[in-house]
């Protein structure tokens, strides 16, 4: 290796240098939930027989998933509910409605990865990788940003499943009877597995608008330095081929942009119900942490606080900070949008007698960031942080009503 080469390799980060295995950790943990259609970066292609072989088992335990296993908990549903503490019961039909959502989602992710499968590989993964490409020697301040929502994603799911093997476990011990513990058992690895089905493809839509951050931040740095050449241009011999440069300079900006653009509003269309499965899981998880809480609180002995309840109080704040972290990608994304459009507005025109192509370019890249408008999520609602905070007062809302039966629940006991 030379000394130019061990320097660059000195300055990459942890990230860079290992940025493939992570995504390969990702390709190989989603071909385990059945869904080998997520690619984080384009590979050599797998040999046919093994790639058959990966698509059939998908199929099939997508097909155990929706079509199986909910008719053996439905025929057990009273032996999931049933318990002597009322308040815990309420407790468990929140649980059994948060499967319900994430059963529904399943299919939803099922379904559209059967028919986007063609899309998300070349639309997605291929198009993410052709601007990666384009994007080699951009500033790297915008990587650093990546980097650490990647991380900070990476560990917080890897820590959800921590928390929900030892609410497995915590299930596993309780002395609910053999029938009643079995059943629930079943149930908790079920719910496991629902969620990681459905985490993979929020997982590969989160890294997808991440790059899209990215790239809009790269892209908005090099329109600022292609704002401050403008500015220095003065009239002279040469102002006629500066100008022709930055009018394709320029171009290239604005076909770029709208690469990118393309990009994250196509991720958004394909996941978009995936999306809103998402938002109710965290609305019913939001209830459960805040009727969780308030179980506890109003109890004087820590003793008598379940260990499940406790798991699940500490599973639905992640979960909550999960979504939130997806919708500030999408709040960043729209303030980058808008930086742009500021930033194009500062461009002065060139003198109109010299080069009329330059013009027409601001004006063009202009417009186009005009009519740019984030995608809004099945047409009912913006992904965005306003969304997170009416999860909440939503979830609030319901949580009143449901102390009201708890305290109806205290009377009558």
């Amino acid at each position: 290796m030379s000394t130019a080469e061990e320097h660059e390799h000195e300055q990459q980060s942890f990230w860079e240098r290992h940025e493939f295995k992570f995504y390969k950790y990702g390709h190989i943990y989603a071909a385990i939930y059945g869904q080998v259609v997520i690619d984080y970066v384009p590979h050599q292609p797998l040999r046919r027989g093994l790639k058959a072989l990966l698509i059939a088992y998908s199929h099939v335990l997508s097909l155990l998933l929706i079509l199986v296993l909910p008719g053996y908990f439905v025929y057990h549903f009273r032996t999931l509910t049933e318990t002597h503490d009322r308040r815990m019961q309420l407790m468990l039909y929140v649980s059994f409605a948060n499967t319900a959502i994430k059963y529904a989602t399943v299919i939803v992710t099922y379904v559209a990865n059967t028919v986007h499968f063609e899309a998300i590989n070349y639309r997605c993964t291929v198009q993410r990788q052709r601007l990666e490409t384009a994007f080699q020697g951009a500033p790297r301040q915008p990587k650093r940003s990546f980097e650490f929502f990647m991380y900070f994603k990476f560990c917080l799911i890897n820590l959800m499943m921590i928390v929900q093997v030892g609410g497995i476990f915590a299930v596993y011990s309780a002395a609910d009877g053999p029938v009643v513990s079995q059943v629930r058992l079943h149930f908790a690895i079920y719910a496991f597995v629902l969620w990681n089905y459905t985490e993979n493809m929020a997982d590969y839509f989160y890294f997808i608008n991440g790059s899209a951050l990215k790239y809009y931040r790269q892209l908005h740095v090099q329109l600022m330095e292609l704002r401050q050449q403008l500015v220095a241009l003065r009239p002279g011999g040469m102002l006629m081929e500066h100008c022709c440069r930055m009018s394709d300079r320029l171009e290239e900006l604005r076909q770029r942009f709208g690469e990118i653009h393309h990009l994250y509003a196509e991720s958004l269309q394909m996941h978009q119900f995936q999306l809103l499965g998402l938002v109710l899981s965290t609305l019913i998880n939001n209830l459960t942490n805040f009727y969780a809480i308030f179980n506890m609180l109003a109890k004087q002995s820590l003793e008598e606080i379940s260990i499940p309840i406790v798991i699940g109080s500490v599973y639905a704040t992640g979960f909550y900070i999960d979504t939130y972290i997806v919708t500030l990608l999408n709040e960043h994304i729209k303030q980058e949008l808008e930086g742009l459009a500021l930033t194009m507005r500062t461009f002065t025109e060139p003198p109109a007698t010299v080069e009329q192509r330059l013009t027409q370019e601001i004006e063009q890249f202009s417009l186009q960031l005009l009519k740019c408008r984030p995608p809004m999520l099945c047409g009912l609602l913006n992904f965005d942080r306003r969304l997170v905070y009416l999860i909440a007062a939503t979830a609030f809302s319901y949580f009143i009503t449901l102390v009201q039966f708890d305290l109806y629940l205290r009377k009558r006991s």
